[in-house]
């Protein structure tokens, strides 16, 4: 993409769509060929080279832009986002870290994780809780990459990072080679990983949590972790009381605009004493 001034087709979409469907709209918007999207409180906003109303979701309203640089628009309202150490940055932006700062360079792309929504942020805030140096990391529903290349930067031996989505990996390869790091990267869900990992994360919707929570603990090692969000906190206590059936036991949950994220562990098997 360019920085200049072209006529543009803006496609608003009125009102909060339900949190649980607002990701899935986005990442229809992008499949649609956007050349960016804005999320606002009451409203989200797409803008495209041309008209397509068989691409994008039903209910909008198309208005022509002329001579407008909306790229540059767009880019003045994507601003860094600081987690802990953790610092995301658009490579537009000339961001000047503090000493222990980590800085993620990821540009919007077509996958979800650019640091703006809580359920990454909260997957941060309780990656940084743990200690992550040496440990085998796998990071399920990998999308942009965020979180396989924030454990990569906080020490971990290795990094694998899994999406059923090829352009998701395609995406994330590209900011591995921004960000100068190198995690294994694979189409697929669980089980293409192939074994077991010290930290699982998991940054999902409430749904597909459940359906994958037993492939998600079984991919745990035992005296692992896991970080699982993209949560409804409406839904908290059932994926809490599911995955405790798994035998996962929880640590601790950060919520944030209703999304729930969850840092839970899996102890090792332990066996009855001889008498």
């Amino acid at each position: 993409m360019t920085d200049q001034a072209s006529t543009t087709h803006r496609y608003t979409l009125l009102g909060a769509p339900p949190r649980n469907e607002r990701d899935l709209l986005v990442t229809r918007l992008w499949q649609a060929d956007a050349l960016g999207v804005w999320e606002q409180d009451d409203a989200t906003v797409a803008w495209f080279d041309r008209r397509d109303d068989e691409a994008v979701p039903p209910g909008g309203r198309w208005e022509v832009e002329e001579e407008r640089d909306w790229l540059s628009e767009w880019k003045r309202e994507l601003g860094t986002v600081r987690v802990g150490r953790i610092v995301i940055a658009p490579s537009w932006i000339d961001h000047s870290p503090l000493p222990e700062d980590i800085t993620i360079v990821i540009d919007p792309e077509q996958a979800f994780g650019t640091g703006h929504h809580a359920t990454t942020r909260r997957c941060l805030e309780l990656l940084q809780s743990l200690e992550v140096v040496g440990r085998e990391v796998l990071d399920v529903g990998t999308g942009s990459g965020i979180l396989a290349l924030a454990a990569e930067r906080l020490g971990a031996a290795r990094t694998v990072g899994i999406d059923t989505d090829p352009t998701a990996v395609e995406v994330a390869a590209a900011n591995a080679a921004r960000n100068a790091v190198t995690p294994e990267l694979r189409v697929g869900s669980v089980e293409v990983a192939e074994t077991t990992f010290d930290l699982v994360l998991a940054n999902l919707v409430t749904g597909t949590i459940i359906d994958l929570a037993p492939d998600l603990v079984a991919a745990t090692r035992p005296d692992g972790d896991l970080i699982l969000s993209g949560i409804r906190a409406d839904r908290g206590t059932e994926v809490i009381e599911l995955l405790a059936q798994l035998g996962a036991v929880l640590l601790e949950r950060a919520e944030e605009d209703g999304w729930l994220a969850l840092l839970l562990s899996r102890p090792a098997t332990t066996t009855a004493a001889t008498p």
